[in-house]
């Protein structure tokens, strides 16, 4: 029996083959050794692994929000979620130790079930002396969360040098019942 490897236009084994007799064939070499994936040196007539050209990950400072909390004339937390009347303005303010003074886009996501995004909302946050400040509304009643994963993949996309840590936030923009006081 003699052992064939095949190989694809860069010379990696595509196919290992067993004939009965010797072979003759473009881009089939005897080799009782190579794997599936190495890569064969016709110089030395050698089979080895490829070198995958890693790019080495970058390392950002994580920046963990603390403290936060919103503040509007009617908001209020109930458990870990902020209720806000549609429509009322409210704060959210942070702790921010370590970040420049900035502007940050903070991607509210609406969700349904708690969990399925179906539409987001953006606002601008002012980062001034390690203290983050950014005023919203919400135009329609609904489930909304802030998380570190959404705003992480904003910030990653734009190459921002830094990356946020907190826990997510949650709110419920209700309409407000105006015959109950």
């Amino acid at each position: 029996m003699y052992n064939y490897a095949h190989l694809d236009e860069n010379n990696v084994v595509i196919g290992l083959y067993q004939f009965d007799e010797e072979l003759d064939v473009e881009h089939y070499i005897l080799s009782d050794n190579a794997q599936l994936g190495d890569v064969y040196n016709e110089q030395s007539q050698t089979f080895s692994q490829p070198i995958i050209d890693e790019e080495p990950v970058p390392s950002y400072p994580v920046i963990s929000l603390q403290n936060v909390n919103i503040t509007s004339p009617h908001a209020h937390l109930v458990g870990k979620i902020w209720w806000v009347p549609k429509l009322e303005s409210f704060t959210l303010t942070a702790n921010a130790e370590g970040l420049e003074d900035t502007q940050i886009m903070i991607m509210v996501e609406r969700v349904i079930n708690a969990t399925q995004p179906v539409d987001d909302i953006r606002f601008v946050a002012k980062v001034e002396n390690g203290a983050l400040s950014m005023i919203g509304n919400f135009e329609q009643s609904g489930n909304y969360f802030i998380t570190a994963e959404r705003l992480n993949a904003g910030l990653e996309r734009i190459d921002a040098p830094f990356r946020l840590s907190f826990e997510p936030m949650e709110f419920d923009a209700y309409v407000p019942n105006q015959n109950i006081s």
